[in-house]
């Protein structure tokens, strides 16, 4: 996908597979490679493996300890410093002396 091909309030932070890889994609295998991990992690839910399922995002977010981020909230916009996912799920962002809990919403990486 081109980036000419994403809506313009897209383009400046939106991206496609191909473009990252630099080469096409094959949808097919992708869809049942996505499929296949779907229901790997499907599996570790209804088994209540819930650890499992936390070790696999933290191991493939390396972003979520350690890097500066913003994002919105009812006050406006917010900054600090990614502390790690928490046992619910939830990023855990140091701002000044607290740490908050982001559980919705968009997140900058700086």
């Amino acid at each position: 996908m081109r980036a000419t091909a994403l809506p313009p309030e897209l383009r400046d932070r939106a991206t496609s597979l191909e473009s990252e890889l630099g080469r096409d994609v094959d949808r097919h295998h992708l869809l049942a490679e996505t499929l296949a991990a779907l229901a790997r992690r499907s599996d570790d839910l209804l088994a209540a493996r819930f650890d499992a399922i936390l070790d696999a995002w933290r191991r493939l977010a390396p972003g979520a300890s350690g890097a500066p981020v913003t994002w919105t909230t009812a006050a406006g916009t917010a900054s600090g410093i990614t502390a790690g996912i928490d046992a619910m799920g939830a990023l855990l962002v140091r701002v000044d002396d607290r740490v908050e809990r982001i559980v919705s919403g968009e997140v900058t990486w700086l």
